[in-house]
């Protein structure tokens, strides 16, 4: 025989995680594949700048609208919050109603974005951006400028 099992640890390895759960019902628009994911809000990214601007720390980016949506916006979580954002606009908002995330999901398949209350959040420092390096092209002797003319007639026609 095995290693009896609690009823409680089993429930535990049974459960279908959120994020499957999540899946099958992500709002239109949106979604949380991680290939879709990948990239965004990545240490060093300009999205995770942002954030931190926003004084938000350990991001965790959880749907962003589809690529065939066009739609630019995106939830993270920070701590126990939920935020929202658009790539285009350099604003984070703080949803502070729904309140919980399986919630906010419900919210935006039934009433969109307007079923969302948000309040815009205050940068709270800035973050300095390496400068980006430049190419320095340096020169050998004189610069010369040799027209091309492809009509011109060649030295060894002569």
């Amino acid at each position: 025989m095995g290693i009896p099992v609690s009823h409680s640890e089993h429930r535990r390895t049974t459960k279908p995680s959120l994020t499957s759960a999540q899946a099958k019902n992500m709002p239109e628009g949106w979604t949380n594949d991680p290939s879709e994911l990948e990239g965004f809000f990545s240490p060093g990214s300009g999205e995770a700048d942002l954030a931190q601007c926003h004084g938000l720390r350990d991001i965790k980016l959880l749907v962003m609208g589809t690529r065939d949506s066009g739609d630019m916006q995106y939830i993270i979580k920070s701590g126990r919050r939920y935020y929202w954002g658009n790539l285009m606009i350099d604003y984070i908002f703080e949803i502070t109603n729904p309140k919980t995330f399986p919630a906010i999901l419900r919210a935006l398949a039934t009433k969109g974005d307007s079923g969302l209350k948000y309040r815009k959040l205050k940068q709270v420092e800035t973050v300095e951006m390496e400068p980006r390096e430049q190419r320095v092209v340096e020169e050998e002797g004189p610069r010369l400028f040799v027209p091309y003319n492809p009509n011109a007639p060649s030295v060894s026609d002569k």
